[in-house]
């Protein structure tokens, strides 16, 4: 069965994701707020997302041989997770994917589901949007239109044309 990390590539499709994703936040100021939660360098975080991504996209379950299960929602919950820095981080992403000519369809396939697991990693009580849902409720394309109006805020085109 083929699964979205062969399509990205595999090892090296998804490490050229990572490796991409941490140079923008530490090079576009339009990413200051995420890159701030992050700390002086990000050789860990880059370590841990390859790892963590492997695995989510269907290849080498190389963050829970080494960490365990991720309890993502856990682990992130010593640093604050709003709105902006969900928004970021996706859109982070998305300029990733583009800049790297990842194929259309499966650059939004991975922003979808993206899109869903950052939302639930917000953690700061924000009275005017809704609370985080679990990535697995509802229907991960029914918040395309979102996530467009998020990408064209931060000025990444391309996607969900």
């Amino acid at each position: 069965m083929t699964t979205l990390y062969d399509l990205l590539g595999a090892e090296q499709g998804v490490g050229d994701i990572v490796t991409r994703f941490y140079d923008l936040m530490d090079l576009e100021p339009k990413y200051a707020e995420l890159r701030q939660t992050h700390g002086e360098t990000l050789d860990y975080a880059r370590d841990r997302l390859y790892k963590f991504l492997s695995g989510w996209l269907g290849g080498p379950p190389l963050y829970e041989e080494a960490h365990g299960h991720p309890r993502l929602r856990q682990r992130h919950m010593p640093f604050q997770v709003d709105m902006q820095t969900r928004n970021q981080w996706i859109a982070c992403f998305a300029q990733a994917l583009s800049e790297l000519a990842v194929e259309k369809n499966y650059a939004e396939a991975m922003l979808i589901r993206l899109f869903a697991l950052g939302d639930w990693m917000r953690n700061q009580h924000e009275p005017d949007f809704p609370p985080p849902q679990p990535p697995m409720m509802g229907e991960p394309e029914a918040r395309i239109p979102e996530l467009k109006a998020v990408l064209a805020e931060y000025g990444v085109q391309g996607f969900f044309e």
